[in-house]
């Protein structure tokens, strides 16, 4: 009897586990056929972004630099290794004209000093002795600092026969052939600096009084599609031109080579901040039209709220501007905002990352 009491109260347990454990897996799948009912939504946060405006001025590229390259001595030219159009770099043989002279020259006066230099340590050690007078041996001093300063020169002569880059560039014009007789400081060919490239540009005196707000600016050439070259604005000019104009001075600087050279005719694309504060946007899709006018799907604890909004017609890179109804980082619905309705429970899809692209994990 006992034992029989026992096996009923042992198999009341089981059920009434039995029973909680159906009572579990039945709501928890009630819980999940909720959650998959729930519509899916994207959700976008309410930012600031800077009031930006435009404005395009026309200008000419210009080289950093240009400079006539010439010989410090005469002579005829018996090389030259560049031709027009051709890049060179700092250091790099332009020319060099014919140096037999100049050879001779510093060979005679470099003799002159060993010998001169022999007598003055003679001269200096019996000065040492007192066996020569003070003044014969300052004489001597200076005979000998005049023939190493003679010597130095027929030297500086010697090597100034080749002709050196003195930057790297691209040389524009060569204005002698080889064999062909050359005065020292007659330019024998012309060289551009284009590692820095420069443009100037007139702008009204409203621009002008912007420049502190500028953000950007930007050259364009009708040639090189679909390519924009990045400029700052190193000066201004305060005075104003004939035509009421003011001058800025531009300086872009190329990393190598680069397809804009001196020469081009540009756009410059100035990009400012066109007032103090920055306005609220959202993604141009989170808002829709009902009744002429404007709202939103506000969400907060994945609940969706309709909201009155007034927009402007400032768009930036997708996002329209905001002038009343939102506040910043709050959250709008961007994706599968149709179809919604007031208090409505949404689940929200999870953000794209970076390390998770298609949110595959």
């Amino acid at each position: 009897m006992l034992q029989k009491d026992y096996c009923i109260k042992k198999l009341s347990k089981i059920a009434i586990l039995f029973t909680g454990l159906i009572l579990i897996v039945s709501c928890s799948r009630t819980e999940n056929e909720a959650n998959s009912n729930l519509k899916l939504v994207k959700t976008a946060q309410v930012k600031q972004i800077p009031v930006v405006m435009q404005k395009q001025f026309p200008g000419v590229v210009e080289a950093n630099e240009e400079v006539n390259l010439a010989f410090r001595v005469a002579g005829p030219v018996i090389k030259i290794y560049v031709r027009e159009g051709d890049y060179i770099k700092k250091g790099q043989l332009v020319a060099e004209i014919d140096s037999r002279d100049y050879e001779v020259q510093k060979n005679a006066v470099e003799a002159q000093a060993n010998q001169i230099q022999s007598e003055y340590s003679r001269i200096e050690e019996l000065n040492s002795r007192k066996s020569v007078a003070d003044n014969d041996y300052e004489k001597m001093k200076a005979g000998k600092e005049m023939i190493e300063a003679k010597l130095k020169n027929a030297i500086d002569q010697l090597n100034d026969t080749k002709l050196y880059a003195p930057f790297s560039g691209y040389i524009t014009k060569v204005n002698f052939k080889e064999g062909e007789l050359v005065n020292l400081g007659t330019p024998i060919a012309s060289l551009i600096d284009v590692s820095i490239l420069k443009v100037e540009i007139d702008v009204p005196a409203s621009m002008l009084l912007l420049k502190d707000k500028i953000i950007n600016m930007d050259c364009f050439q009708e040639d090189i599609p679909d390519k924009s070259f990045p400029f700052k604005l190193m000066a201004t000019n305060v005075k104003a031109n004939n035509n009421g104009l003011y001058k800025f001075y531009l300086q872009h600087t190329p990393l190598g080579k680069t397809e804009l050279v001196p020469g081009m005719n540009v756009s410059v694309k100035i990009s400012y901040k066109a007032r103090e504060n920055d306005i609220l946007s959202i993604p141009l899709n989170a808002v829709f039209e009902l009744d002429n006018k404007s709202y939103v799907w506000l969400v907060k604890d994945s609940i969706v709220h309709k909201q009155l909004v007034e927009t402007c017609n400032i768009i930036y890179k997708g996002e329209i501007g905001i002038v009343s109804g939102l506040n910043k980082d709050q959250h709008v619905v961007s994706g599968g905002l149709h179809l919604l309705k007031e208090n409505e429970a949404v689940k929200i899809v999870p953000h794209e990352s970076e390390t998770n692209v298609g949110n595959l994990l």
